[in-house]
């Protein structure tokens, strides 16, 4: 076999951790949280709380699933999200009157090539990407002010569709977040390019001996994360028809949250899309529950933060268990 056919064939050989393990474990927890709130906490079962809970968990699983290929291929997060999102709300409401699905579609293309260019910086220059992205955060922004004068831009249109309830019960960001994680899981599992992004986290030198050349798979997790973020930015946007710099200031870290808890290892190489989503999926639940039995938001983010902690602390001892005896 020639060195070139063996470095195509390498990715598709080796074994991954993909935590499908703790996959199942936070998608076990998530169904019992689930059941027990349905019999035990008043109004959770309710159509508004559970159409609420599904169109809150599919923003955030949106961003969280192209978030997750960023941490797999080593980069660990892109800190630029909710300036990223603030500027494509902006941009949705701008053009709605072009038609909503202009507006989505132009929300997307803004996201993807602030993606892109960030990835490239981060692959090609090989800058830090949490220095890379606060810089884009910034520029983003800053360039938000001058765009609005730091006020709210309502959009005209006909945004129904993107609100509306697919088969008369699943909304439609929903029905976007379950097809997106499906394709990405797919992607990563199946795919040699899939492939070659867990394993160029699991070692990158390696990946450059064996012919592998890592920036252009970099640059691919920022444009996917880039997309899935303009989208779920289009979706918000579309809720009530306006854009601004507040919108989604919370979704970064709610993002991150979701990628960790999901199982996504933040030195790369380990996790999947789909554990991502269920992460999202788990937390956004047991906040929704924590909310409604009367939690404070400062309570939330307090258990977000030992959330994070405690993923970290097991991903940990899971990836190095010498350190555990």
């Amino acid at each position: 076999m020639t060195s070139a056919s063996a470095q195509a064939a390498a990715p598709s050989r080796f074994v991954r951790p993909t935590s499908i393990t703790g996959t199942m474990v936070i998608g076990i927890a998530t169904i019992l949280v689930f059941l027990i709130a349905t019999v035990t906490v008043d109004g959770f079962a309710s159509s508004t709380n559970l159409r609420g809970l599904c169109l809150s968990v599919s923003l955030i699983g949106i961003i969280a699933v192209g978030l997750s290929l960023i941490t797999i291929v080593g980069k660990i997060f892109t800190l630029s999200i909710p300036a990223t999102i603030a500027l494509s709300t902006i941009l949705f409401a701008h053009t709605l009157h072009l038609g909503a699905g202009v507006a989505l579609l132009l929300s997307i293309l803004l996201a993807t090539a602030i993606g892109v260019l960030q990835g490239f910086i981060v692959g090609k220059f090989e800058a830090d990407p949490i220095v890379t992205t606060i810089a884009a955060a910034a520029i983003l922004v800053g360039v938000g002010q001058l765009w609005t004068n730091g006020r709210t831009i309502a959009g005209h249109g006909d945004t129904t569709l993107f609100n509306s309830n697919l088969l008369g019960f699943i909304p439609f960001q929903t029905a976007v977040f379950v097809v997106l994680a499906a394709l990405a899981f797919w992607w990563h599992r199946f795919t040699i390019s899939g492939r070659r992004l867990t394993l160029i986290g699991l070692n990158e030198k390696a990946a450059r001996i064996s012919g592998l050349r890592s920036w252009p798979l970099v640059v691919l997790a920022f444009t996917i994360s880039g997309a899935a973020t303009g989208l779920a930015a289009g979706l918000l946007s579309a809720q009530s028809e306006q854009g601004s710099l507040s919108l989604g200031s919370s979704f970064g870290f709610d993002a991150i949250v979701a990628v960790v808890v999901g199982g996504v290892g933040i030195k790369g190489g380990i996790g999947t899309p789909l554990g991502a989503a269920v992460g999202a999926i788990f937390v956004g639940l047991l906040v929704n529950v924590l909310a409604l039995i009367g939690l404070s938001y400062e309570y939330q983010l307090v258990l977000k933060g030992l959330l994070v902690l405690a993923a970290v602390a097991v991903m940990g001892v899971a990836t190095n268990p010498e350190r555990s005896r």
